[in-house]
């Protein structure tokens, strides 16, 4: 009797093992919040294939001037220097997962290099939506709303 019993737990313990990635571990608030700072970090560096992974293929970036980009041009702004990031700070931060689709909200500040070198801060109030799509997060929409001015440090 108890011989069975162990040969059924052990079966039932490789079979979560072999379903468990298939159950969507990965598909929770803080994963979803190591990916929106996992794409702070490559704007960042300027890391090509970075924003490639972490940006789904189908992307609205509205920016807080209401000047849009896909993909494509995103990517390209942040690689020619025309959005150029410094350093990307999280004020406040909250993430909502409902299945596959991630939601972050919250508040960054961003400290920019403007055209004539100067150091040009950004307080911005934003929302992003994320998928679960390939094995990874990956952001398909975002939109941001300037805060009061940034003061310069």
């Amino acid at each position: 009797m108890r011989f069975k019993r162990k040969i059924k737990m052990k079966k039932l313990l490789i079979l979560l093992c072999v379903l468990a990635p298939l159950l969507g571990f990965a598909q929770n608030e803080e994963s979803l919040k190591e990916a929106e700072l996992n794409r702070f970090k490559v704007m960042v560096a300027k890391d090509k294939a970075g924003l490639e992974s972490v940006l789904h293929k189908d992307l609205v970036y509205f920016h807080s001037s209401g000047v849009q980009d896909s993909k494509e041009t995103y990517i390209a702004s942040i690689l020619t220097g025309k959005s150029s990031y410094l350093s990307i700070t999280p004020e406040e931060m909250q993430q909502r997962v409902y299945g596959k689709t991630g939601i972050n909200t919250g508040i960054i500040l961003i400290q920019q290099q403007a055209v004539d070198g100067t150091l040009a801060p950004l307080r911005l109030r934003f929302t992003d939506v994320f998928v679960y799509a390939d094995k990874r997060w990956q952001m398909v929409s975002w939109q941001s709303t300037k805060l009061v001015p940034a003061q310069k440090p």
